[in-house]
């Protein structure tokens, strides 16, 4: 195997793949957009001593698009004023959440959002215990073991104290949400985990709840009962919900040096009203990962996994590539919050919801047996969860990934248990997989053949060097030990039983980014200095300094039911209640 096959990524395929971001996202390694309100000059930097401008000063004194503030809306174009004690801005389950606990505890709340209905995706939410775990026997985990793994994979680069708010209380807020729930007609199931004995580093603890339906069965995926339900209790409880309101600005008293008291926003008929919220204004408005700009400065290295179709509206519940223009990150910066100080944001990469077209045995898992790139060449131990293997295959080239196996692999990597397994269902049966592989085979996205060869040309992979590869793999397999990446023994599974079967998987699917605003432990939005912004918090997806590196799904959904659930619900029955 020559030198450049076994490059991972070089700077041809880098910049082969960062043309995916074309346009606003071009700007990646580039100097950024200046932007200058009209009117006024261009920002420079002070000259050094002997009269140049030092590179990094000028860089720093130039400003994106986005972090321009637009010219403040003039009361005299304002048509309406609506107060309440609090203003929630975004109609999510952050959102919904925290207008509900605000409301349930004697608090006037409006919820005003760009979107027309409840917005929603994935269905995935952690809590550390419950009622639900409980009635099924779960004992009580010991957190802090996996709380100290969770933090060193992402290098202690993030606020530990939302990490341990979490955990000590989400047993309270899940508890809380499953009554509601139960109470609509849905139940509550416990999603399937990732396992790796002995407690190894891919071993994801059982803690994620989910809700389903007679008609909806499927564990992970019930997100839209749970957004509309909490839309009903929030207007029950007294909650205005208020659709196709776009919020525009935020307003800062004292020359943006006092309290936020209210935010701006814009109707369908074009016409501006101002919600004042004389306790809170609260951000649940989601990421910014359909604003290529703040991508390319926030979370450059994710750019190449972007689609070119970018941000496609407020009622986009799930998009590949690219989701929603982070309005509510935007609104904070031109007020003076801060960004968080973990650098950069964290994305959301998976190969694919159960392997994009790659087997995969556990439901957020790669594909463990023989993974090679274009080259035919093997890259990596593939023990790996899906965002672990997605990120490798981002360093390859073209971002592709190949695999081969054959006709044994069903039988020798079971127990399968694919996306949308409950704990307590029954794995699928070898038979049954090779049958969703043979499905897969008719319609084109896998390929299958009685030799190795075969398979192999249908890959359109280079014949002698993936060969060379599967014949050194199955020694490894024979002997019992990889000696090029020491996979665990009881992964490694020869390739030898036709018909053999093989896919590819291109670029990584990117779900959205994680982060924002700088905010603390009670979710209060802060500026350069740390210092809370009096009357503006944010929940949800937005919080900044919560993950680093990636988002990992090692707590699998972490972000709905800390972000959005936990968050929420301590956030709006302290301001509630007067206590933040």
């Amino acid at each position: 195997m020559s030198e450049e096959e076994k490059k991972v990524f070089s700077r041809r395929d880098f910049i082969k793949s960062a043309a995916v971001v074309a346009g606003g996202a071009a700007l990646v390694g580039c100097t950024p957009k200046v932007a200058t309100p009209e009117g006024e000059a261009q920002p420079t930097a002070a000259p050094a001593a002997d009269g140049s401008t030092p590179l990094n000063a000028e860089l720093a004194s130039q400003k994106w698009n986005f972090e321009i503030p637009p010219e403040p809306i003039a009361d005299a174009d304002i048509a309406n004023t609506v107060e309440a004690d609090i203003i929630v801005v975004g109609g999510g389950h952050s959102g919904l959440i925290t207008a509900n606990a605000a409301a349930e505890n004697g608090a006037k709340v409006v919820v005003i959002s760009a979107s027309s209905a409840p917005s929603y995706r994935g269905g995935s939410m952690a809590a550390v215990y419950s009622k639900e775990m409980e009635k099924e026997g779960f004992e009580r985990p010991e957190m802090d073991r996996f709380m100290r793994r969770e933090l060193a994979q992402a290098s202690y680069n993030v606020d530990q104290d939302k990490w341990w708010k979490f955990v000590n209380n989400s047993e309270e807020a899940m508890n809380w949400l499953i009554d509601k729930m139960e109470a609509a007609g849905y139940q509550c199931v416990i999603e399937a985990s990732n396992y790796e004995p002995d407690n190894g580093p891919m071993n994801v603890p059982t803690l994620s709840h989910s809700f389903i339906s007679a008609d909806m069965t499927a564990a992970g995926s019930g997100a839209e009962f749970s957004a509309e339900t909490l839309a009903k209790t929030a207007a029950a409880s007294g909650v205005q919900l208020v659709w196709k309101m776009v919020a525009k600005q935020l307003v800062r008293d004292d020359n943006n040096t006092g309290r936020v008291s209210a935010v701006i926003a814009q109707g369908e008929d074009g016409t501006y009203t101002k919600y004042v919220g004389a306790k809170a204004i609260v951000l649940a408005t989601g990421d910014f990962s359909g604003n290529k700009d703040m991508m390319a400065k926030y979370c450059k290295w994710a750019t190449p996994l972007l689609s070119d179709a970018g941000y496609q509206g407020y009622d986009t519940n799930l998009k590949i590539g690219g989701l929603f223009p982070g309005d509510g990150q935007q609104m904070g910066l031109w007020i003076g919050a801060a960004w968080q100080k973990t650098d950069p944001a964290a994305p959301m990469i998976l190969i694919g919801a159960g392997g994009a077209g790659l087997p995969s045995s556990q439901p957020y898992g790669g594909h463990r047996g023989l993974i090679m790139n274009k080259n035919g060449y093997r890259f990596g131990n593939e023990d790996v969860n899906g965002s672990y293997e997605g990120i490798a295959i981002m360093h390859q080239p073209e971002m592709k990934a190949f695999a081969i196996w054959d006709s044994n692999y069903a039988e020798a990597s079971a127990p399968w248990r694919p996306f949308g397994s409950k704990f307590t269902d029954d794995p699928v049966a070898p038979a049954d997989m090779m049958a969703k592989w043979d499905a897969a085979v008719e319609n084109g996205s896998m390929f299958k053949a009685d030799t190795i060869e075969e398979v192999i040309s249908k890959l359109g992979l280079p014949a002698d060097a993936t060969k060379a590869t599967v014949d050194h793999y199955n020694e490894m397999c024979d002997a019992g030990v990889d000696t090029d990446y020491y996979k665990r023994a009881e992964l490694l599974v020869p390739i030898k039983t036709g018909p053999f079967y093989g896919a590819q998987s291109d670029a990584p699917t990117f779900l959205s980014v994680l982060g924002g605003l700088r905010t603390n432990i009670n979710m209060q939005v802060c500026d350069e200095n740390d210092q809370a912004i009096e009357g503006l918090f944010n929940v949800g997806t937005m919080v900044g300094d919560y993950y680093a590196n990636c988002y990992t799904f090692n707590v699998m959904g972490n972000n709905y039911g800390g972000n959005c659930l936990t968050f929420g619900f301590l956030t709006g029955r302290a301001i509630a209640k007067g206590e933040i």
